[in-house]
């Protein structure tokens, strides 16, 4: 479980967040909808340990994330702004993550690059935006981790690679009983996905509910 309260995080003169609260069951996946700079991002680098909180706490199974190894070695996370090593393959980064994430699962990324269609050997700088999008969510989805957070993680798919994702994400989630967060800046691709919808406005949570 996930338990956030009064979660305020400022840069400069600009507030990211202020004051924002909600608790994300285990098992669920959480929606986050909000225009560009609504504060999704900060959101999920303070839930990834990235950032510190100014003010508020984060708890995750009852711990504090920040400058926590054991519980960060189960999150996978993947960025808008996503990072791979220069000039790098697949299997490469697959070697890397292999290197981080106890659970890290070969058999699992070779299934997934198959069923992705993408070529394992071939340099991800020469990926298009949507090649390079799939190919951080396998190897997010890879390492089997209880908790998946998904920045804009459908930008750049087509419809098809689209469907492809969420039923992936869904069957994590409901396999390994994993908790996922994604957020996006359009509610109709989260709505038919998500088991919870929240709206995050100006760094504040205006509303929270069930999607039903």
């Amino acid at each position: 479980m996930i338990t956030i309260e009064g979660l305020t995080k400022k840069f400069a003169d600009f507030t990211a967040l202020n004051d924002v609260s909600c608790t994300i069951p285990e098992g669920c996946i959480y929606g986050m909808v909000g225009s560009n700079g609504a504060g999704k991002s900060t959101f999920l680098r303070l839930l990834t340990g990235v950032y510190r909180p100014d003010s508020g706490s984060i708890t995750i199974d009852g711990v504090e994330v920040f400058n926590n190894p054991d519980i960060k070695n189960q999150i996978a996370f993947v960025p808008d702004d996503l990072y791979f090593l220069q000039s790098a393959n697949m299997n490469r980064m697959a070697k890397m993550y292999a290197s981080a994430y106890e659970g890290f699962d070969m058999e699992y990324f070779n299934k997934l690059t198959e069923l992705f269609k993408l070529d394992a050997k071939k340099s991800i700088n020469t990926f298009s935006k949507g090649m390079k999008r799939q190919a951080a969510t396998i190897l997010a989805l890879s390492t089997h981790p209880k908790y998946l957070f998904f920045d804009e993680t459908f930008d750049g798919l087509d419809p098809v690679m689209r469907n492809l994702v969420k039923s992936i994400i869904c069957n994590e989630v409901i396999e390994n009983n994993s908790t996922a967060i994604i957020t996006s800046h359009s509610l109709r691709e989260l709505e038919d996905l998500c088991d919870q919808l929240a709206l995050l406005h100006k760094g504040g949570l205006v509303l929270e509910s069930d999607t039903e």
